[in-house]
């Protein structure tokens, strides 16, 4: 029990260890930024370990020692570029500020966490995330095998866990005490980023601070309608608001999942979405660089190329926005200094197209052996009303319309003449059932012709940032990624689209809100009226980060851990003496287990040791897979391994599988009475583990 202040700080050694490693290379291809790159080197750091421990993986195995190898390689090119280029220069003012606001941000989440730790099977994904990571670390080959159906390989983008296993094998930390800490450090990492991207575009550390505010701290409004409740409504005001509830403010719009970053740090499950959130602010960061650019730098630009195609392996939804995103910037970027169009289009495309073939190449093993196979479809009904998409985004597009409005203003774009628009787009929008054509679609022309008359490179970068987040949001209310969701309930078609771009669309637009901020400072000083709404609006988005983490973690009672497998030792104590002695175990031999259900406590000998089961959580698989037959045989025959009288049918299963473990605890207990054929054949299944009611039969050969 306690904080694990150890573990904390040989974490929180590594990330900047390997931020070290990676400086050089960061600096030089951020070299028009203000920092010189200094707040892109960790997670760029952390970008490449887990490139190059894939690559050296892929086709020599993976290993602590090859993970080692990649920091090396990793110091090595650091080296070079030192030894041509010089160390670079960084202020050390802004090193030491940079770094405090690191470690404070790290170990505060880190104590966020420890009063929260669990790695539970219920609200989230922990359990499916810790069972990957655990799987990951006995993998020695890429594609790494699925731990929730033995004799496959991993049908889910990876690269997360890949991550998250490199810094478990470099450090030693229990992956379960990891698990929190990962967390930690990816709420540090995306603070410090996007922190690193309003400082570069105000060169202002304040507004770098409130940048970073609106990513990853800031709620969206229904925190605000909560507190409310508490205070107006009859109860016991003080208990209401311990047991805040975190999980309403995720759940906005009907039917689908409206995640933002501070919750799902909050939440905690070290998820692709989640842990993708301190890359993409890493891209913004580098296209950031490419906007203030005079020349064109091809090292930056491929490096540019591989880190959009990182996002692929590491969540793939994110990966076509960002691309599109960079072609938005690069284009836009090379029209400004070409004389006319069609040298602009002709320059752009070169560039264009090598980030484009980097991104993908650089990857090509992993596109060659992972298969996305989801079909892209019409949203037919059942989109976003405008007042959800308020309660969402309603302090951004505040701060946006400010911005867009006084842009085209400036632009020669009189907004009375647009007065019968808007009526007729209000009639199309009723008459389509398509709410927010009303809000995005006059957004979206005040920006375009903004970034049309604009010359500030800053002002340009941030207008492609308000248009790219437009076009988001107008993808979501038109298509939608076909998923077994949607198969099985119709009303769910757009949950996980929704889900995966909206999030993307947070981050886009905070940035933005950051530099609007700072262009409008004079407003707040002044306290001009706008300025006054626009304080009144923060304040309210900052009551969910304050009560959500009271609620979430109990108002900071107990005793704080950072082990999120402690609590199966009190639940589950006879399954958790079971799991510690499989621990000892090496290799990936099968565990005969009964089959997952999502969301319940089962399969856990998988999830907390890594060794591959039967079928696991089986409506995951089906949605990855689009395989329902494959999974319900394994499902079928999981059935009959543990209840047949049959020795020949059984063992001929077994075999077929390759089963070399039978468990038989909690959960097979309850669904299947007893093991009678298992103990009935000591000679073929002869018990190696006993404690309690948890018993454990070898597989011997046939003889």
């Amino acid at each position: 029990m306690g904080l694990n202040l150890f573990d904390i700080v040989v974490w929180w050694l590594v990330l900047e260890i390997t931020g070290l490693a990676a400086l050089p290379i960061a600096s030089q291809v951020s070299r028009n930024l203000k920092d010189n790159g200094y707040s892109a080197a960790k997670p760029l750091g952390l970008l490449l370990l887990t490139y190059i421990s894939w690559i050296i993986s892929v086709f020599a195995g993976y290993s602590y020692y090859s993970v080692l190898l990649s920091l090396v390689i990793i110091g090595a090119c650091s080296l070079v570029i030192c030894l041509i280029k010089g160390i670079p220069l960084v202020d050390k003012k802004y090193i030491i500020k940079f770094e405090l606001l690191f470690a404070g941000v790290f170990v505060v989440f880190a104590v966020i966490r420890a009063y929260s730790p669990d790695i539970y099977w219920t609200g989230g994904e922990k359990l499916m995330d810790i069972t990957y990571i655990n799987g990951m670390l006995r993998t020695t080959e890429f594609p790494p095998a699925d731990p929730w159906m033995s004799g496959t390989v991993l049908p889910y983008y990876y690269f997360g866990y890949l991550l998250v296993a490199n810094l478990v094998k470099l450090t030693g930390i229990l992956s379960s005490i990891a698990f929190n800490l990962a967390t930690a450090s990816f709420f540090a990492l995306s603070f410090t980023t996007a922190f690193g991207i309003g400082y570069n575009l105000t060169e202002k550390m304040r507004y770098g601070i409130i940048t970073a505010f609106f990513v990853t701290i800031a709620g969206n409004l229904v925190g605000f309608f909560q507190l409310m409740a508490i205070l107006f409504l009859k109860g016991d005001v003080i208990n209401n608001i311990v047991s805040f509830n975190y999980w309403i403010g995720s759940r906005v719009i009907p039917d689908t999942i409206n995640e933002f970053p501070f919750f799902s740090f909050l939440q905690g499950d070290v998820h692709a979405h989640m842990i993708s959130i301190a890359f993409q602010l890493l891209i913004i960061l580098l296209l950031l660089n490419v906007i203030k650019s005079t020349k064109r730098d091809w090292v930056s630009v491929t490096v540019l190329g591989m880190s959009i195609g990182f996002l692929f392996p590491l969540n793939t939804w994110d990966y076509p926005v960002y691309l599109f995103l960079s072609a938005l910037v690069i284009g836009f970027n090379v029209f400004s200094s070409s004389k006319t169009m069609k040298d602009g289009i002709i320059k752009s495309i070169f560039p264009v197209v090598i980030v484009a073939a980097s991104s993908y190449l650089s990857y090509l093993p992993y596109h060659i052996s992972f298969k996305l196979g989801r079909a892209i479809s019409f949203v037919p009904s059942g989109r976003t009303g405008l007042g959800y998409y308020f309660v969402i985004y309603g302090l951004f597009l505040y701060l946006l319309f400010r911005f867009v409005t006084l842009k085209s203003k400036k632009s020669g774009l009189k907004p009375a003449y647009s007065v019968p628009a808007l009526f007729l787009l209000f009639v199309l929008s009723s008459a389509l059932e398509f709410e927010l054509l009303i809000l995005i679609i006059p957004l979206l022309i005040l920006s375009a012709v903004s970034l049309s008359k604009e010359k500030d490179k800053n002002h340009v970068f941030v207008l492609i940032l308000i248009i790219t987040g437009i076009l988001v949001t107008l993808s979501c209310e038109l298509f939608y990624i076909q998923d077994a969701l949607g198969a099985g309930n119709p009303a769910l078609i757009r949950m996980n689209t929704v889900f995966k771009l909206y999030l993307q669309n947070w981050i886009l637009w905070g940035v933005s809100a950051g530099y609007i901020i700072f262009h409008f400072r004079d407003s707040f000083s002044q306290k001009k009226t706008w300025g006054i709404f626009a304080v009144l609006l923060i304040l309210m988005v900052s009551v969910y980060p304050v009560f959500a983490t009271i609620g979430k973690s109990g108002a900071f009672r107990g005793e704080p851990t950072l082990d999120g497998e402690l609590y199966v030792k009190k639940e589950h104590p006879q399954d958790y003496m079971a799991i510690m002695w499989f621990k000892n175990i090496t290799g990936q031999p099968v565990v005969l287990q009964a089959t997952g259900e999502p969301y319940k406590w089962n399969t856990y000998i998988t999830a907390f040791t890594g060794l591959p089961t039967v079928m696991g959580w089986g409506g995951h698989e089906i949605n990855w897979r689009s395989n329902d037959a494959q999974i319900n045989t394994r499902f079928s025959d999981v059935d009959t391994m543990y209840t047949s009288l049959n020795m020949d049918e059984v063992y001929s299963l077994l075999r077929k599988y390759n089963v070399s473990y039978i468990y038989f605890g909690e959960v097979e207990a309850k669904r299947y009475s007893s093991p009678k054929l298992f103990e009935s054949h000591p000679e073929r299944f002869p018990m190696v583990f006993e404690y309690g009611d948890v018993v454990v039969y070898k597989v011997e050969p046939n003889r």
